[in-house]
């Protein structure tokens, strides 16, 4: 993934891409996408993806949270083309993913949501490979990320990018598991530039 974007090489087909080239990850347009991203959060806190208490102050401050740091941070939107929404054929979005600096060395994965009706179809996979492609590029050395112990989908596809458990948490009686990522290894000379995460 390291030295070519997503965007250009067409995104690596899983084994369940359903939507094959239909299917197009792209960096969200605040002007047009903020109110779908909006949506499609909402969405998820009315079915349980996140805590009933999350303000989504980073949905809201969308500016600041994703573009305000000279690049360091990214979100982007899974957009399903040829899509036939009341008879036209239009661009749908159907899933999204952002990437927050935490501190120079470490990213946090937020925000991964795919609606339900379009999921176990790679789109979460292109996803996560997309922030995790991003991530190497910026010369991130950790990438985190949480899930609540009842995700068992999410948990597996973060297993399968080779994310280790760190810890399990109680928030509000809800078991959240925290996830790591050490992507040193792409900084490690004597590892040959093969971009490949710690397994």
């Amino acid at each position: 993934m390291t030295g070519e974007s997503p965007e250009s090489s067409g995104a690596s087909k899983s084994p369940r891409d359903a939507y094959g080239e239909r299917l197009r990850i792209r960096p969200a347009k605040v002007e047009v996408d903020l109110p779908t991203i909006v949506e499609l959060f909402e969405a998820g806190v009315e079915l349980g993806d996140w805590m009933d208490n999350d303000t989504g102050a980073d949905v809201i401050n969308f500016h600041e949270a994703y573009c305000n740091d000279e690049g360091r941070s990214q979100f982007w939107v899974a957009e399903l083309r040829d899509a036939v929404v009341e008879t036209k054929p239009l661009p749908l979005l159907i899933g999204m993913v952002g990437v927050q600096c935490d501190d120079p060395n470490t990213a946090v994965i937020r925000r991964l949501r795919v609606e339900p009706e379009h999921q176990r179809k790679g789109v979460g996979t292109r996803l996560i490979e997309h922030a995790v492609s991003f991530c190497r590029e910026k010369n991130y050395l950790k990438v985190v990320l949480d899930a609540r112990v009842t995700h068992e989908r999410a948990i597996a596809l973060f297993e399968r990018f080779s994310f280790q458990l760190n810890r399990t948490r109680t928030v509000r009686g809800e078991r959240i598991l925290d996830f790591y990522l050490d992507l040193y290894r792409d900084h490690d000379p004597n590892h040959n530039g093969k971009g490949k995460a710690k397994k």
